[in-house]
């Protein structure tokens, strides 16, 4: 019988770490500025590549998407490092009207990776600058290799767990 707990307490553990594996990679929150670039080796010390994923967009600076409604448009205007990469990033991110008129308000972002099902530990602070009349989004935490989707959602002057105005979301392969 105790021979019996022992195996079976051995598989356990055995089990959880083989279910963490998948996404352990690099999973401490960021300490100051700046992030690891170094290759994922949660995987066994082999790269990732999605740039061949269709869901992928090409970074690009101004790179804009209409809204999901068609109510706005978002534009990425730079992103630093660019293209955005493993570790921590910083955005700025214009969101317009179909005039093409500058908004500001609530912007909410959401950072996950869907073929994971997970978001990152660090959720970005989104600040307003009046000069740019842009949002700067740091730190845009990307710990790991693999696609991850970032969306944006406009509020306005609703609070963002209101229904939002409009969204839109990018998607970005982060190598390793």
């Amino acid at each position: 019988m105790r021979f019996g707990l022992a195996i079976f307490a051995a598989f356990g553990v055995v089990s959880a770490a083989l279910a963490s594996a998948g996404c352990s990679s690099d999973t401490a929150a960021p300490a100051g500025s700046g992030g690891s670039s170094a290759a994922d080796t949660s995987s066994g010390g082999e790269s990732v590549s999605c740039l061949d994923d269709p869901r992928i967009d090409t970074y690009t600076a101004q790179l804009d998407k209409s809204g999901a409604r068609g109510v706005l448009t978002f534009e990425l205007v730079s992103s630093e490092p660019a293209p955005p990469a493993k570790g921590s990033n910083t955005f700025e991110v214009l969101v317009t009207d179909l005039d093409g008129t500058p908004l500001s308000g609530n912007l909410g972002v959401d950072l996950l990776m869907p073929d994971h099902g997970h978001g990152t530990q660090v959720p970005p602070v989104v600040t307003f600058d009046a000069d740019s009349n842009a949002y700067d989004v740091s730190p845009v935490y990307l710990f790991m290799p693999g696609v991850w989707r970032i969306e944006f959602d406009y509020y306005g002057d609703a609070p963002v767990d209101a229904e939002p105005v409009d969204r839109a979301t990018f998607f970005f392969c982060i190598e390793g």
